[in-house]
C-alpha cells in the first residue's frame, strides 16, 4: 500500500464498513482529531507570541477566552461531516447512487493525514507538514471516492475539489455568523 494511492487502505475500510461500531469510529474521529489538532494549534501560539519573533512579524496573540480554540476545534470537526454532505449533494451528477456512509467514510479517513500533520502545528514551521498532508488528504479522497463511492477514475479529482471547495466555503461563511 502506498500513502499516495492507498487502494488497500479502501479496501479495509469497505471491510470495516461492514462491522458493528464503524460509524461510531467515523463520528468520533473527527471529534478526537480536531480536538487534537486545536490544541496543539493553541500550544504552538502561547509559546510562540510577538514576544519570541516580533521582527518577522509573527504576532499571533493568546486565546484568553477559549473562543479560537472552540471556533478551530468545533470547524475542524465538521469538515468531513460537511464535505461527506457535498459529496453525498453531487453524486447523482456523476451518475452514482448517494451512500451516506460511504461518503462519510471517504471523508473521514480521507482527512486522517491532516489531523495527525496538525500536531505539528506546535511549532510555526509545522504548517509545511500540514500542507505535505493536505496532498495526502487529496490522494486519499480521490482514491476513495473512486472505490467506496465509484466516481469514474478520470473524474475523481474533480469530484474531490469540488466537495473541499463547497465543505471549506460552508464552513468558513458559518464560522463568521457564529459567536465563538
Amino acid at each position: 500500500m502506498s500513502i499516495f494511492e492507498p487502494e488497500g487502505l479502501w479496501e479495509a475500510v469497505r471491510e470495516r464498513m461492514e462491522r458493528p461500531g464503524a460509524i461510531g469510529w467515523l463520528l468520533l474521529i473527527p471529534i478526537v482529531g480536531a480536538l487534537a489538532v486545536a490544541i496543539a494549534v493553541e500550544m504552538g501560539v502561547r509559546v510562540f507570541t510577538t514576544e519570541w519573533n516580533a521582527v518577522l512579524g509573527y504576532s499571533a496573540r493568546p486565546d484568553d477566552d477559549g473562543a479560537r480554540l472552540r471556533l478551530l476545534w468545533v470547524a475542524l470537526a465538521l469538515a468531513p461531516f460537511v464535505q461527506a454532505a457535498a459529496g453525498l449533494l453531487i453524486l447523482p451528477l456523476y451518475g452514482r447512487r448517494r451512500r451516506a456512509r460511504a461518503a462519510l467514510a471517504v471523508a473521514v479517513v480521507g482527512t486522517m493525514p491532516l489531523y495527525a500533520a496538525g500536531l505539528s502545528l506546535v511549532l510555526l514551521p509545522g504548517i509545511i507538514v500540514v500542507l505535505v498532508a493536505f496532498f495526502v488528504s487529496f490522494a486519499w479522497w480521490t482514491t476513495g471516492a473512486c472505490q467506496l463511492l465509484e466516481v469514474p477514475r478520470g473524474d475523481g479529482a474533480e469530484f474531490v475539489t469540488v466537495t473541499v471547495l463547497a465543505a471549506s466555503s460552508a464552513l468558513f461563511l458559518c464560522s463568521t455568523a457564529l459567536p465563538f
